[in-house]
């Protein structure tokens, strides 16, 4: 897979980065930043952030080192608790976004939850500039454990997301994608429901290779999604799950990494396109 794009080309990624541990328990900005830059990578999607990082002897900012090695903007959205899962460090869990382009309108909400589940949120920003200046990104990390939470957040997911113009969501979603020629058959309910929804899963439409994201060392399940409204499913180029020596290491998932061919034709705030259908939302 060539990491070269076109100029009016624009590549995005789904990347959880497990509390910023690597598959050895250490925390390494570094090896984060390679994987990001291998795979040239403009916006990118990550769960499972801590920011900031307090450790025994010190509090750090890993986000802001990975964007400023990246030359990248960042923004952070909570979800609202304190993540202690982390081997030797703690902090607030979230989503965010790293981008070579300015970020402009962001946002971030709590999805709803069933009691005794994590609480979960969805970080959204537009690009302000660049080949898909107007682009609307997403990016989320649904419930673990149940599918029925699962499916109540995507519904409030979709509650959110543009009723016009280009937009997509991407993100751990805890749900299997099968892959092969029936899979759209054996979809489960959350990708069913977003099918119905009128999005279209980047990796299904132009995927390489297995698309499977966890465990990175071995992966068995595809779990990392893109998801696009169908009128703009024709822009996607490929997709594909990356996998180096140093992606085994850096998390427990591989990124998911997709082209979009948008251009500046589709730099419309004022969009009068038909948004996907409601789905009964």
């Amino acid at each position: 897979m060539s990491h070269q794009g076109t100029d009016q080309s624009i590549r995005v990624m789904s990347y959880n980065i497990h509390r910023w541990a690597g598959q050895d328990g250490r925390l390494d900005v570094r090896r984060l930043a390679h994987v990001i830059r291998s795979t040239g990578a403009d916006v990118v999607g990550l769960n499972e952030v801590l920011h900031p990082v307090t450790g025994a002897r010190h509090t750090r900012e890993p986000l802001v080192e990975l964007a400023d090695r990246l030359g990248m903007a960042y923004s952070f959205g909570p979800s609202g608790w304190i993540d202690r899962r982390a081997p030797g460090w703690y902090g607030p869990v979230g989503n965010a976004l790293l981008s070579r382009y300015p970020l402009h309108d962001i946002t971030n909400m709590l999805l709803p939850r069933l009691r005794g589940t994590n609480q979960r949120s969805l970080l959204a920003a537009t690009l302000g500039d660049g080949p898909s200046r107007g682009l609307r990104t997403h990016v989320t990390h649904l419930d673990h454990a149940f599918e029925g939470t699962r499916l109540l957040q995507i519904r409030a997911v979709l509650r959110h997301l543009p009723a016009h113009g280009p937009h997509y969501v991407g993100g751990d979603f805890n749900t299997p994608g099968f892959v092969g020629h029936r899979s759209r058959y054996l979809l489960p309910p959350v990708l069913r429901y977003l099918r119905r929804a009128g999005y279209r899963d980047a990796f299904h439409e132009v995927g390489h290779g297995n698309g499977r994201t966890f465990p990175s060392a071995s992966p068995i399940f595809r779990i990392d999604f893109l998801f696009l409204p169908a009128q703009y499913a024709s822009a996607l180029r490929w997709a594909y799950a990356f996998n180096s020596r140093v992606t085994q290491l850096a998390s427990d998932h591989r990124p998911l990494v997709a082209e979009l061919s948008l251009g500046r034709g589709h730099d419309h705030q004022d969009d009068c396109s038909a948004g996907p259908a409601s789905a009964g939302l």
